[in-house]
């Protein structure tokens, strides 16, 4: 036999012993597994979405819930040439039926969403009211490729009432579905507020459906059913009523608010102004809506709670005067000069009442606001110690809110300006820290946790969530004082009890209309400097707008028996207690009016301090 010949037998059998192989695994060994695959092929899993969970005020009014309506889609596979123009026939129909329809924009998005791996109906119209879908169901109806499917849309019913606070939802993007895989089938995320920060548990927890079916995909038989999880409401502890009287306050005004229980952290209220209704974001923004918000100087887009920074001004100097007593050699009863001004350097560091206030304590430099006390006191200190104690006291860090991206604000210090500025640090700059300004930068939520601190000894979390379903939400003060600290509150509550209520303090003529005792401290912020060759400061309301100071009063009541803080932030209002004194007081008298205030322990006017 020639090599040749051997060649082509050799070739032919082995061809044969490989093709004899190949069918002995396809039709014996690999039985078992095409049998599982024509099994899989024969169960199709459906997924059921769950109602997004409601957001409910403490007493169960609703905020944020779901208004039950429909969606229409159109099958998989129409992007295909044979069928494109079938496709731009279908949305043209329903651009009959919906004038705001964006015929391209709807194209575009099927096709995104259109794939040979998808075999579900794509959603082409997101929502349809009840009342819309009575009218148009017969004609929809004669179309074989429009599906009607049930939906839900986020709804608002206080439209712009806390409307940071809440947040909103909006469309979700292929960054939110890689961050909450929910989203995918629910199509919606939150983008701000509460409804960011407890989104995954808003959601709920998908459910499905495992069915039978033919070739054609008609279901033969349910297998396996798990209904969606859905005990996803959030109870807050807001009180809408407060909030509806927060609002009225500031109608005309600028800022931030917020109403605090002191000893469990709880927010009653809080709003950030301008506000904006929510419902404007759900389903996507109008351009001339956006761009109105975006270009707004009132930045109502802004949560000021929170991320509004600003410089503290008076309503620092407790924590300042905490500091003073730890490391300036004094005591609450030492007594200083405190002229109109003090020189230094070449320049004037005026006091804001002309004339200055005589001689001060610790008490009256509270209750009148003495600038030079602290002028005087803080180069004694050293700004680094101050910064410790300041910074003790909640500043410089996030209050640890429920609510995303809080701003941790700035408690400037020599290391502070040499990290960030590479600049040495001079006595000028203690000077002006130390009454709130320089490089000072905290939040309105700061400064109401600050308050709480004094008014109880202990620094509160500040949250917003009561319950989230049947789980409580409950948070332990921290204990950030030392024992010496402690001990010097006493003198520091009653120069604030001084300011509200005695005259001659600082928001005594603002506040006497309270139906509690309140212990408060009023600020006036600068936010444009003073010229060294004004001899006379002009009038705020004679400044233009965006460069008056910004407003500040923040309090505690009842005096004998702290249970609440308010703070209250008016930008470029002027005056702290004129601007801001009769919105405190509003706010206490609110509470009074709801029950809030127990007044079952009262210990004198003037509580326990003796001068």
């Amino acid at each position: 036999m020639s090599g040749r010949l051997k060649f082509f037998l050799i070739f032919f059998v082995s061809v044969w012993v490989i093709l004899v192989v190949r069918i002995y695994f396809i039709s014996i060994k690999s039985n078992t597994y095409y049998e599982e695959l024509a099994k899989r092929n024969m169960i199709k899993t459906e997924f059921i979405v769950p109602i997004r969970g409601q957001i409910l005020d403490r007493n169960g009014e609703p905020l944020a819930v779901n208004e039950l309506g429909f969606s229409l889609a159109l099958p998989p596979r129409m992007s295909l040439r044979s069928k494109l123009a079938e496709l731009e026939h279908q949305v043209e129909l329903l651009a009959e039926f919906f004038p705001s329809l964006n015929k391209e924009e709807t194209i575009n998005h099927y096709k995104r969403q259109d794939s040979p791996y998808n075999h579900d109906f794509i959603n082409v119209v997101d929502f349809i009211s009840y009342e819309e879908m009575h009218r148009l169901y017969p004609r929809l109806l004669q179309s074989d490729y429009i599906k009607i499917l049930p939906s839900t849309k986020r709804f608002y019913p206080n439209k712009t009432t806390a409307s940071h606070i809440i947040g909103y939802t909006g469309r979700a993007d292929t960054k939110d579905i890689e961050r909450t895989p929910l989203s995918k089938f629910t199509g919606i995320v939150g983008k701000s507020g509460l409804e960011r920060q407890y989104n995954d548990f808003l959601q709920g927890e998908l459910g499905y459906r495992k069915i039978k079916v033919t070739a054609f995909n008609q279901e033969i038989e349910l297998l396996e059913e798990k209904r969606p999880a859905e005990n996803n409401d959030i109870l807050l502890t807001l009180d809408l009523r407060l909030q509806k009287a927060m609002d009225e306050e500031f109608a005309e005004k600028n800022g931030a608010a917020v109403v605090m229980n002191i000893h469990t952290g709880e927010v009653l209220a809080a709003g950030s102004y301008p506000e904006y209704d929510i419902n404007d974001f759900v389903g996507g923004i109008s351009y001339t809506k956006w761009n109105a918000l975006r270009e707004d100087p009132h930045n109502p887009l802004l949560n000021k709670l929170i991320n509004g920074t600003y410089p503290p001004g008076s309503v620092i100097k407790m924590g300042i005067g905490m500091a003073l007593l730890e490391y300036a050699g004094i005591n609450e009863h030492t007594v200083i000069e405190t002229p109109e001004y003090i020189e230094f350097g070449g320049r004037k560091f005026r006091d804001w009442r002309v004339g200055g206030h005589g001689s001060s304590d610790l008490v009256k430099s509270i209750k009148r606001s003495v600038d030079v006390y602290y002028y005087k006191l803080s180069q004694r200190a050293g700004m680094s110690n101050i910064a410790k104690v300041i910074e003790q006291m909640g500043f410089g860090r996030p209050t640890g809110i429920d609510l995303p991206n809080e701003f941790s604000g700035i408690v400037p210090s020599p290391e502070w300006k040499m990290k960030r500025f590479k600049q040495p640090w001079y006595i000028g700059d203690t000077i002006v820290s130390s009454i709130g300004q320089g490089s000072f930068a905290v939040t309105p939520l700061q400064v109401a946790r600050h308050t709480a601190l004094l008014a109880s000894g202990k620094l509160p979390t500040p949250h917003l969530a009561k319950s989230l379903g049947d789980i409580p939400k409950i948070y332990e003060p921290q204990e950030a004082l030392s024992s010496f600290q402690k001990s010097k509150l006493p003198p520091i509550r009653l120069g604030m009890y001084q300011v509200c209520s005695e005259e001659g303090g600082t928001a005594y003529w603002h506040t006497r209309a309270s139906k509690v005792s309140i212990a408060c401290k009023t600020g006036t912020a600068q936010v444009v400097g003073i010229s060294q060759t004004d001899k006379k400061r002009i009038r705020e309301e004679d400044m233009d707008y965006f460069h008056r100071s910004h407003a500040w009063i923040t309090g505690y009541f009842p005096y004998e028996n702290p249970q609440y803080a308010v703070t209250v932030m008016v930008e470029h209002g002027g005056h702290g207690g004129s601007a801001s004194g009769g919105i405190l007081v509003k706010m206490a008298n609110t509470l009074s009016d709801l029950g809030y205030i127990d007044t079952s322990i009262e210990k004198g006017a003037k509580g326990n301090v003796k001068r």
